[in-house]
């Protein structure tokens, strides 16, 4: 033993040297990380240079993944933005559940047809890879900005489903194993395993966050550990209630410390993201120099097509399935299709299954899995982590821009009112790359912004506690359409004096009543729309589908006045600006360029004289998402 430990100390210190090299150089090259932690983990393995033998961790291997994994879907829960997921919940959520059933079917029957994989295997198989998780999700979408929707759907997911992946593999393995195990009783195993988890990670998570937000009980540079030692405990608490428990335990309590919101919470989420990035640095480098390259030649093509029919017919199928009747636009399906890349849980578990037909058993014997099964079972898994983290890592990018859903860098705006005409602002900045936060007082609109896929809260806008919640020192604009002027300006004096937010348009009802021109122009304040309106008019017209949207082309001669200098009919609302792929918010002080088009609401009254109103020609049909019905 004393001779073994400086040469694991060795090992350890490579791979985190290693790790942290593939990062540094992923950056410079402007290329996804984990595409050149696989290549130097193969490079430092057995059968490259052999600086890494993962043998001789024994069992301590497992023990370290298990760990580092824990503190990552943490670290995940703790990412993920619950005013986000209220939007997107039931996209999610079928993803984790029908999603899971579904690849599950699709890859077994992959690996069964044509890797040659017996029943009992493929089934592992299918287990084992219907979960993606934050190890890959994570650092991909940190270099690839996409919409916030589509973001929170793919983050959400591939959190959320690691633990429901490690437990579902569990639970295979039992049924195959006994005969006494139906499947039946495999998912009334399944859903107590989960149900353990998601209660001692609630009572946790919840406990932990109201003591965080208790001053004084912990000094300032300790807190994080405290934080770190008591997700650790949580997870032993939920291993020892019920095997494979633990993982959801660590995520829903993230999840619940995060809805705490608790104090310095942006320290506690850097402190865990430094610990991610380590840790899955780490991990990799040691899980890729763990697999022999003679064992994946020996899977050859028929690994290779397996891998592509779950990539594009079974995960395809998966999110036909979970995005049916769903707020989710063609082209964000067809990102959501692409991207499923594997990562270490699935490797972990493919590991621990591996090493479990590697010792022997009378039962594995009994249902004909032997050690070679578990070598090629570990092999394919690795090679549907190696295609789907460097084909999908490496086309992200591309893609995104190509379907149009790449988001705007630091686009973020938040919208002060969810009634119709604020739900419409909202879809028109979501449907032009904009990240959109609506919030009002009234839950029945907030519950009708959510219908329509939008991310909305219940608050007052003047309350400091649901400002910071919602980020305003992030927002890059803010536009508020509530009928109280007054309201209005004050929550824009807020965001311009305390936040700092660049650009702040609040709607004004009547100018010479209360806050005029040359009060917002003291505050820094520009005139939402460029003209003061009937907000209660607006709404009306745009609950009874009296409105539409529509786009104007300006042409060469767009007018030479600011937009608040233009006599407007009425009837007649500039929303955004659109130039060079770029969207902007209409404004008083909006000055339009050759070739702009904007994006008009338009009432009945004012159809008329649309065109004559900016010399411009409409583009757009009527808006078909005005009538469409909510999911």
């Amino acid at each position: 033993m004393q001779e073994s430990a400086p040469i694991l100390v060795r090992m350890v210190a490579v791979a985190v040297g290693v790790g942290i090299l593939a990062q540094v150089v992923a950056g410079r090259a402007r290329l996804p990380s984990i595409v050149f932690l696989l290549a130097f983990g193969v490079l430092v393995g057995p059968d490259g240079l052999g600086w890494i033998e993962p043998d001789a961790f024994g069992i301590g291997l497992q023990a370290i993944v298990t760990v580092a994994v824990a503190l990552i879907l943490f670290e995940g829960g703790l990412e993920l933005r619950l005013l986000d997921l209220a939007a997107v919940g039931g996209t999610i959520r079928n993803l984790v559940t029908i999603g899971a059933g579904i690849t599950v079917i699709g890859a077994a029957a992959a690996a069964h047809y044509l890797a040659g994989f017996t029943w009992p295997l493929a089934f592992l198989f299918g287990a084992i890879v219907s979960v993606t998780g934050p190890t890959v999700i994570t650092p991909l979408l940190d270099r690839v900005r996409v919409t916030r929707r589509v973001d929170t759907i793919l983050r959400g997911e591939g959190i959320l489903i690691d633990p429901v992946g490690a437990i579902l593999t569990v639970v295979v393995l039992d049924i195959i194993l006994s005969a006494e195990t139906s499947v039946w009783l495999g998912f009334t195993e399944f859903v107590s395993r989960l149900l353990v988890g998601v209660a001692i990670g609630l009572a946790g998570g919840w406990s932990l966050g109201r003591v965080l937000r208790i001053r004084g009980v912990f000094a300032d540079d300790i807190k994080n550990l405290v934080v770190l030692a008591w997700v650790l405990v949580l997870f032993a608490v939920a291993e020892a209630s019920a095997s494979e428990s633990g993982l959801a335990a660590v995520v829903i309590a993230g999840m619940a410390v995060r809805r705490e919101s608790i104090p310095r919470e942006n320290q506690l989420r850097r402190f865990k993201g430094e610990l991610s990035v380590l840790f899955i640095s780490m991990l990799f480098i040691m899980l890729s120099a763990h697999l022999p390259l003679a064992t994946l030649a020996a899977v050859g093509w028929s690994g290779v097509w397996t891998v592509i029919v779950l990539m594009f017919v079974v995960r395809t199928t998966s999110v036909l399935v979970c995005t049916w009747r769903r707020d989710v636009t063609w082209r964000e399906r067809l990102f959501l299709m692409w991207i499923s890349p594997r990562g270490v849980v699935a490797i972990s578990i493919a590991s621990f299954i591996a090493l479990r037909m590697e010792t022997g058993s009378p039962a594995l014997a009994q249902v004909g899995l032997t050690a070679l099964d578990g070598e090629r079972l570990l092999a394919l898994v690795f090679l549907t982590i190696a295609i789907t983290v460097v084909v999908q890592g490496l086309t992200a990018g591309p893609i995104a821009r190509l379907l149009g859903i790449n988001a705007e860098a630091g686009r973020y705006a938040i919208i002060v009112g969810a009634n119709p005409l604020g739900r419409r602002v909202g879809a028109l900045l979501r449907d032009n790359g904009w990240d959109a936060l609506l919030v009002d007082t009234n839950p029945r609109n907030v519950r009708l912004a959510r219908a329509e896929g939008l991310v909305a809260r219940v608050g007052n806008s003047l309350d400091r506690q649901v400002q910071e919640e919602a980020q305003m020192e992030c927002a890059t604009a803010l536009i508020a359409v509530t009928p109280n002027q007054e309201v209005n300006f004050l929550v824009s004096q807020a965001a311009l004096d305390e936040y700092h937010v660049p650009a702040v348009y609040p709607v004004l009802i009547d100018a010479e009543k209360g806050v005029g021109d040359r009060l917002l122009e003291d505050a820094g304040a520009e005139l939402a729309f460029g003209r003061p309106l009937e907000v209660e008019d607006w709404n009306r017209d745009l609950a009874r589908d009296r409105a539409r949207k529509a786009v104007l082309s300006l042409g060469e001669s767009p007018p030479g006045r600011p937009l608040g200098e233009l006599d407007l009919p009425a009837g007649v609302l500039p929303v955004l600006t659109l130039r060079d792929d770029r969207s902007y918010l209409c404004h008083g002080g909006t000055r339009w360029s050759p070739g702009d088009s904007v994006v008009v609401l338009v009432t009945q009254e004012g159809e008329d004289r649309l065109g004559t109103a900016f010399g411009a020609a409409i583009e757009a049909e009527p808006d078909p998402s005005a009538t469409a019905p909510a999911h």
